[in-house]
C-alpha cells in the first residue's frame, strides 16, 4: 500500500525505489485518466514554478500526477555544486525510476492507470530507459532540457511516443534534442522554444512548457 496517507490530498508520500526511499506527492482527482510522473533529480521538484505549471494543467485535463525527486534530499544538496545529479551514475537514476514505475503498477490507486512520463534535465535521460524497460504503461513521453542524449540503445528500445522540448538558447540542448530524435523509432517531436532558456525559472517559459506537454498527452494518452 502507499507508505503515507492522505494522497488524493496531494500530500507528500515516499516511494521505495531500490535501497532508498524518495520524496513524492501523488495527486489523483476522481475519475483520472491517466497518470503523469513529473521526475527530475535534484532541485527539490515539488517546489519548482515550471513543476507547479506542469501539475496544475495536468491536473485541469483530468490526469493524476506524481511529483518526485530520483535523488534523495541528502544526495540532492551534494549535487548542488555539480549542477543537478551529473556526479551521480546515470544508472542509478535509471534504475530508480524504473523501480518506482513498478511499484506504482502494484498499487491499488494506480494500478491499471496508463503513465505518462515528463523529466527535465537528468531526469530526462532517465525516462527513455524506464520506457523501454515498461512498453505496456507507459503510453507517452515528454522530456525537457536534455544535455546530453541518452544511451542508444536504450532510445532504440522505446515504444512510446516522445516530445522533446529544448530553450533556444541552450546551445547543447537543441543538438541533444535533436540526436535524441534521430535515435528514436516511434512517433516523436521536437519544440524549441524561441528566446528561453530551459535551466531558467521563469512564468513565460514554464506557461509555454506545460502548454506543450498537455497537449502531447493528450493526443497520446488516449
Amino acid at each position: 500500500m502507499l507508505m503515507q496517507e492522505g494522497f488524493s490530498e496531494g500530500m507528500p508520500i515516499q516511494v521505495p525505489a531500490g535501497t532508498s526511499i524518495l520524496d513524492a506527492e501523488l495527486q489523483i482527482p476522481e475519475g483520472a485518466t491517466g497518470l503523469i510522473v513529473l521526475t527530475q533529480a535534484g532541485g527539490r521538484p515539488r517546489y519548482a514554478q515550471r513543476v507547479q505549471s506542469l501539475a496544475e494543467c495536468m491536473l485541469k485535463e483530468g490526469y493524476g500526477i506524481l511529483i518526485m525527486d530520483l535523488l534523495t534530499e541528502e544526495e540532492a544538496e551534494i549535487g548542488k555544486d555539480s549542477g543537478e545529479a551529473e556526479c551521480f551514475e546515470e544508472a542509478m537514476l535509471d534504475e530508480r525510476l524504473d523501480d518506482s514505475i513498478t511499484w506504482l503498477g502494484d498499487q491499488p490507486e494506480t494500478m491499471g492507470l496508463a503513465i505518462g512520463l515528463f523529466g527535465i534535465g537528468s531526469g530526462a535521460r532517465a525516462i527513455f530507459p524506464a520506457a523501454a524497460a515498461h512498453p505496456v504503461e507507459i503510453a507517452a513521453l515528454v522530456a525537457a532540457g536534455l544535455d546530453v542524449p541518452p544511451e542508444a540503445r536504450a532510445l532504440r528500445a522505446v515504444r512510446s511516443p516522445a516530445l522533446i522540448i529544448a530553450g533556444e538558447q541552450e546551445g547543447p540542448e537543441s543538438e541533444a534534442a535533436r540526436v535524441t530524435c534521430g535515435l528514436l523509432s516511434v512517433r516523436k517531436r521536437i519544440e524549441i522554444i524561441p528566446g528561453c532558456s530551459l535551466g531558467r525559472e521563469d512564468s513565460r517559459t514554464s506557461e509555454k512548457l506545460a502548454r506543450l506537454a498537455c497537449l502531447w498527452f493528450g493526443q497520446n494518452m488516449r
